[in-house]
């Protein structure tokens, strides 16, 4: 795999849901730390238990442009049904233009959190976003588009100023699964699946190279080119602290929270799941009621179960091996929030980037 891949490795940060003056002032340090990459989730409500606020994302990444001059900015993930695909291409390249250049648009499938409480639809979300991804690409790319798709019809429609990066903004597209793998495949710029084992992602990436090979992309003109143009990304949970035992003690209980969220990842280590009622995609809904649950669920997993999870902590020695083992299975970009807590942030970001970054820079 690696003598296909870029040897640089990119490393994001993505901001939670705080206040505006916390995600602006993190976004400046994390730039003065050597982050290359600051990412925004584009959520209507927070992951929380009990505490939801949640700016919006575009908007946000806008206004850190005005603060930045390095960092790349991105949604972590922007999906295609609170948007429609000519409004994300706009606020996309909006972006694009206030950062000279430096937005990458992060799209996905949806969550039942954002769409369900709002009355919004969650219907053929892969085949959606696939017409979305389309008409977004036709309307940076062609001068006037017409487009006849299964959810999306385009007359004469237009969209100025394009973005400042040719022939696009990046989209790097999430997915774990084979259909949503196919479609980054097929249309990504970058591939951003969550908390995936090394092996899982090595496989994963040899899937997605090799559709994209039979979807006829590579090709130079001359013969098959290499395939660079998509960037392997990995979107996963990192705890770093001076010792082993106090970033297991700190990532415990948000690993769990999170790994209930993701019951695939649970039963793959072959543990049992307490519900799938809190599953991420399809159903997870946030209320005081369900953040109460929540938290009884979690409280019930193995500690054993985060230990062998794909959720990275240690000390930055463990931190490094455990990085590295995602190198070499082929991750080039990791866009990485931390499980800590707001007063812990910046110590975090400042441990990860001089013992961890440094190490691979």
């Amino acid at each position: 795999m690696s003598e296909i891949l870029s040897d640089e490795v990119r490393f994001g940060y993505e901001c939670p849901n705080y206040p505006w003056e916390t995600i602006s002032e993190l976004a400046v340090y994390v730039e003065q730390q050597g982050f290359d990459s600051f990412w925004m989730p584009d959520h209507t409500v927070a992951f929380g238990i009990r505490r939801w606020d949640s700016l919006e994302a575009w908007t946000v990444l806008s206004a850190i442009a005005l603060k930045t001059r390095r960092i790349r900015l991105g949604t972590c993930v922007s999906d295609t049904y609170r948007h429609h695909p000519a409004v994300l291409a706009q606020m996309a390249t909006t972006c694009d233009i206030i950062s000279n250049g430096r937005a990458i648009l992060g799209i996905g499938i949806g969550e039942a959190m954002n769409l369900n409480p709002y009355g919004i639809v969650w219907d053929h979300p892969v085949a959606r976003t696939i017409d979305a991804l389309q008409v977004i690409k036709k309307l940076w790319t062609e001068e006037v588009v017409d487009h006849e798709g299964p959810y999306y019809k385009l007359r004469r429609a237009f969209l100025q100023p394009r973005p400042i990066q040719k022939p696009h903004v990046p989209i790097f597209i999430a997915g774990n699964s084979p259909r949503t793998m196919g479609m980054a495949a097929q249309y990504g710029d970058g591939w951003v699946p969550a908390s995936m084992q090394p092996q899982e992602y090595g496989e994963g990436l040899r899937y997605v190279l090799g559709e994209a090979s039979r979807a006829g992309r590579f090709w130079d003109g001359m013969g098959w080119d290499k395939p660079s143009e998509i960037e392997p990304a990995l979107f996963i949970y990192v705890v770093v602290a001076n010792d082993y035992d106090t970033a297991r003690q700190l990532v415990l209980l948000p690993a769990k929270l999170y790994l209930l969220s993701r019951p695939r990842i649970i039963e793959k280590l072959g543990y049992p799941v307490p519900t799938k009622e809190f599953e991420m995609t399809s159903r997870l809904v946030f209320n005081l009621e369900m953040g109460s649950a929540l938290l009884q669920r979690a409280q019930q997993l193995p500690d054993e179960v985060v230990d062998k999870s794909p959720i990275v902590f240690g000390a930055p020695d463990d931190v490094i091996g455990k990085i590295e083992r995602y190198i070499e299975a082929g991750v080039r970009h990791f866009i990485t929030p931390f499980f800590v807590s707001p007063k812990m942030m910046k110590e975090t970001c400042n441990l990860y980037a001089e013992r961890v970054i440094s190490y691979f820079k």
